[in-house]
């Protein structure tokens, strides 16, 4: 039961399937989702400005990897971008991942911190050009791995900028993008006959690969999608994830050009994205009124 609490509570918080919005007037959510229509009006805003600081505390995040596999996700490309989700089915027979926020190390009070140190991963998916932004600039896209607290009232995010650099490919989001193309050439109208992968027969899914013993950017915020619920400690690696250019053109097709078929079989026709005119399907960051930022630094 408690990967199908994960999964309705995260859906009924991230309500993008249900809400209309799109990227070219993101100026306007914080009135037109306020009130009985949501929180982006509210003063515990995400995305945020980050800016390089020194460590402010010393710990490390514990991350433990559970005995899931690849195929135990299912993957889908949404308007926002595409996204990978642990199966339903999967409850009793594998450990989901998890991880724990060093509490006794970042608060005065560790008994009372808001929703308890531990989060169980729900979903992983990725925005195109990065939401957070950092000593103000901008990265290609950006991937979150949102995790969950035992009651589902509290989310967890471990946030990461994904930066195409790499003179080669990253064999683990080489296996990523195959699964999101599978679904684009299955479930969609464009050609996808050009797109090869070079996948690692031995692969085993690393979920934490980019995240274990580096430093973070620690705060209070939300969603970055309406209706933007604050319920979400933000934690962000100061270290970007490099994929390879290859892989990130492929990744800009993916989301904005994919065309779903109806049940029918009859393509769309126009891409279903909610990409701004420039191609983002990311918020900009939003006023920090008054928040601490913290910044937690590996022993390591």
């Amino acid at each position: 039961l408690a990967l199908l609490s994960l999964i309705n509570f995260y859906s009924s918080c991230h309500v993008a399937g249900a809400t209309v919005y799109d990227y070219d007037h993101v100026d306007t959510w914080n009135t037109e989702f306020s009130g009985d229509n949501g929180n982006c009006d509210g003063r515990k805003q995400s995305p945020i400005a980050l800016e390089t600081m020194d460590c402010t505390h010393y710990a490390n995040y514990e991350m433990n990897q559970g005995d899931c596999t690849l195929d135990g996700m299912e993957f889908e490309i949404n308007k926002n971008g595409v996204q990978m989700n642990w199966k339903p089915d999967l409850i009793g027979d594998c450990q989901l991942p998890f991880f724990k926020i060093p509490v006794n190390a970042i608060s005065d009070d560790p008994g009372s911190f808001e929703g308890g140190d531990t989060y169980v991963h729900a979903q992983t998916h990725i925005h195109l050009s990065s939401e957070h932004t950092i000593d103000g600039k901008y990265f290609g896209a950006e991937l979150h791995m949102v995790h969950l607290n035992a009651d589902s009232t509290r989310a967890s995010v471990l946030g990461t900028m994904i930066r195409p650099v790499l003179p080669h490919d990253n064999p683990t989001f080489e296996q990523f993008l195959k699964r999101w193309v599978d679904v684009m050439k299955s479930d969609g109208c464009d050609c996808t006959d050009h797109y090869t992968f070079d996948l690692s027969p031995n692969f085993k899914l690393d979920v934490y690969e980019n995240m274990e013993g580096k430093d973070f950017y620690h705060y209070d915020g939300g969603l970055t999608t309406p209706g933007c619920d604050e319920i979400v400690w933000w934690n962000f690696n100061t270290d970007p994830w490099n994929i390879s250019v290859r892989q990130f053109n492929i990744l800009v097709d993916v989301i904005l050009k994919y065309k779903p078929k109806d049940q029918n079989g009859v393509c769309a026709d126009k891409p279903q994205t909610n990409a701004s005119r420039g191609g983002s399907t990311s918020r900009p960051p939003q006023p920090l009124n008054g928040r601490k930022v913290l910044k937690i630094c590996s022993f390591s």
